[in-house]
């Protein structure tokens, strides 16, 4: 869970989110130094020198985070049923979209596809990166409200230069016009 991004911060709650030995200090949380991961969403957390409490703001003990903005696509298929996509998808039909596609726990590869799919039963979720990625690195995706998924539950696969992660029949799919903060830990 990310720090607030607002209001009221202190040297426990930043020690909530990424551990540490008391007492604490803040020399103990410089971004990339063993407990803060060197994210995006931790940017303004620095790698050295001066630190202060404000710096924390929004950082979150995650390996990657991005917010997705899902939007939806209804392929009508003459011969089969209709699908129903909604999410980000740079592969078949260009949808949605993604504050941060570099994939940083995989030396910032790009996110291809966060989706789900429809086809009026069984709803699936698709998690797709370009190249040739190891099915290790993270243990689960966080889709805000939507749910958490394993990394171990998913199948997981390497189809036309990209490496994919898929989870069957997970309920209902991704709302269009929803913005969701997504992260892996």
């Amino acid at each position: 869970m990310a720090l607030p991004l607002s209001g009221p911060l202190s040297i426990s709650q930043i020690a909530a989110e990424f551990g540490g030995s008391t007492p604490h200090s803040l020399s103990e949380y410089y971004r990339g130094g063993g407990l803060v991961p060197n994210i995006a969403a931790n940017s303004s957390v620095p790698t050295s020198g001066t630190i202060s409490i404000g710096n924390f703001y929004g950082a979150q003990n995650a390996l990657w985070a991005t917010t997705l903005t899902a939007e939806e696509f209804i392929f009508a298929d003459p011969f089969g049923p209709t699908i129903t996509y909604v999410g980000y998808d740079t592969i078949d039909v260009p949808i949605g979209s993604l504050s941060d596609d570099t994939v940083d726990f995989y030396g910032g590869a790009q996110c291809k596809m966060l989706k789900t799919s429809d086809s009026g039963g069984a709803v699936n979720l698709f998690f797709y990166v370009a190249g040739t990625q190891v099915n290790s690195g993270w243990t689960t995706m966080t889709i805000g409200s939507y749910g958490s998924f394993n990394r171990t539950a998913a199948s997981y696969g390497i189809s036309g230069g990209n490496t994919y992660w898929y989870w069957a029949s997970v309920g209902s799919h991704l709302t269009d016009g929803v913005q969701y903060s997504v992260t892996f830990v």
